[in-house]
């Protein structure tokens, strides 16, 4: 992978005083687990795009750098790996329950955490950044 991304060079960039928090996560099964670090959830973009595998998937984008994602539970032998169109984003799924699970986007050296994947998540009160990926 590309080198970790610096937070205020992401696809939705961190404001330069933000502090971070440590999220959790997972599939649906529970077999794989995750923690992250992002800013204040509720106030910090995500990005919702139309694509078609944002859309299928119910994709909302919390970006964060590659090296502030990590495995918690569960290992490379419970994902399956999923690759289309330029091919940029492994899309990572639990073997056993089909959830995304930080697909990294190695150009950019970040890592996407689905929002409905987040422990405890109010999806309501999220700040969305609509992006008209269908187009693309």
């Amino acid at each position: 992978m590309a080198n970790p991304a610096k937070p205020t060079s992401l696809p939705i960039p961190w404001p330069e005083d933000a502090k971070v928090q440590v999220y959790t996560g997972g599939c649906h099964c529970k077999k794989i687990r995750y923690e992250f670090e992002f800013p204040d959830i509720y106030t910090t973009q995500m990005l919702s795009c139309n694509c078609s595998i944002c859309e299928d998937r119910g994709y909302i984008h919390a970006f964060t750098p590659s090296d502030k994602f990590r495995f918690t539970s569960g290992s490379e032998k419970d994902l399956t790996t999923y690759n289309f169109g330029s091919g940029t984003v492994a899309h990572r799924f639990c073997a056993t329950c089909g959830t995304s699970v930080g697909p990294p986007i190695a150009v950019l050296g970040a890592v996407s955490v689905n929002a409905r994947t987040i422990d405890d998540i109010d999806i309501g009160r999220l700040q969305l950044l609509p992006s008209d990926g269908k187009s693309k």
